[in-house]
């Protein structure tokens, strides 16, 4: 579709960063949210989740800058926090933003949700009709958000993309973040339950593409959920050895017993292939792009 004014919610953020620097490159006039600001056209700051955030948004579009697409990427990451601030940040903010476009949708709504929506897999992989059920507050309240989403399907496309852990420069999370500055200090990586766990990761510049190919789709109403994914089993000994290798690392790899909180996941993209032609880097091509980020 022909890009005008792109939404881009969390703006300032891991993810939301980087799709409004694509978007930008696009064309598009991109007006960004967040609470401090941004590199977009037009920053507005603003706390989304609170009462005065509908009529704030409402005031952008009545002066000439109502959304063709949103992508709303503001969220409250899984770490420490009280379940209050989860459900002000995921679920709060999702139905001020409904509220506020409610009389003016866009062409595209575009949601970054999670994996761990899902419940225990009871076998790999995880397809998108897999029973839901998240008991955690992250994952419990971006289910809650992608619930309330689909209430726009008859006014809107509606795409939900459920993102397996994210890395890249300025992340500080996740867990092959996490390795990379162990790496970076030459120090030894220890890997929980003999380096055997699967884990499903992506470089996050994989996902501003599959946002920028679900908008370069023919718009059509309606409620989709993609999973997005490396598409097979890797053990974290395998992204340590990509790692280490495309560090130019000096640290041991090494296994241990002790056995990891997280289970096995990965999830089938099959179905983001055949609607937007998602294909993931490789292993050691998301992490050479990696390690050439830390480098600059």
């Amino acid at each position: 579709m022909k890009l005008v004014t792109v939404w881009i919610t969390g703006s300032s953020g891991f993810v939301g960063t980087r799709l409004v620097r694509h978007f930008a490159s696009q064309g598009a006039f991109v007006v960004g949210f967040s609470r401090r600001g941004c590199e977009a056209d037009h920053s507005v700051i603003v706390d989304l989740s609170s009462h005065a955030a509908v009529p704030r948004l409402q005031q952008v579009i009545a002066e000439g800058m109502a959304p063709d697409v949103i992508v709303h990427a503001a969220s409250k990451q899984p770490g420490n926090g009280k379940d209050a601030e989860f459900v002000f940040a995921n679920v709060d903010t999702t139905q001020r933003l409904i509220e506020a476009i409610a009389d003016r949708p866009p062409q595209k709504l575009i949601y970054t949700s999670t994996q761990s929506v899902y419940q225990r897999p009871a076998s790999l992989p995880v397809y998108e009709d897999a029973p839901a059920g998240g008991a955690m507050p992250y994952s419990a309240t971006k289910r809650w958000g992608e619930q309330l989403l689909e209430t726009m399907g008859d006014a809107t496309e509606v795409t939900v993309l459920r993102l397996p852990s994210l890395y890249g420069a300025g992340q500080a999370d996740s867990f092959v973040d996490g390795l990379a500055r162990t790496a970076l200090r030459g120090e030894p990586l220890e890997l929980f339950s003999q380096g055997e766990l699967i884990r499903d990761a992506l470089h996050v510049s994989d996902v501003v593409k599959a946002v920028g190919a679900c908008v370069d789709r023919p718009a059509e109403r309606g409620y989709t959920v993609m999973n997005l994914g490396c598409g097979r089993a890797i053990k974290t000994l395998e992204y340590a050895e990509a790692l280490v290798s495309s560090l130019g690392s000096a640290s041991k790899i090494v296994p241990v017993d002790r056995k990891a909180s997280q289970v096995d996941l990965y999830a089938n993209i099959e179905r983001a292939r055949r609607l937007i032609g998602f294909e993931p880097m490789t292993l050691h091509e998301s992490m050479t792009e990696y390690a050439n980020e830390l480098r600059a």
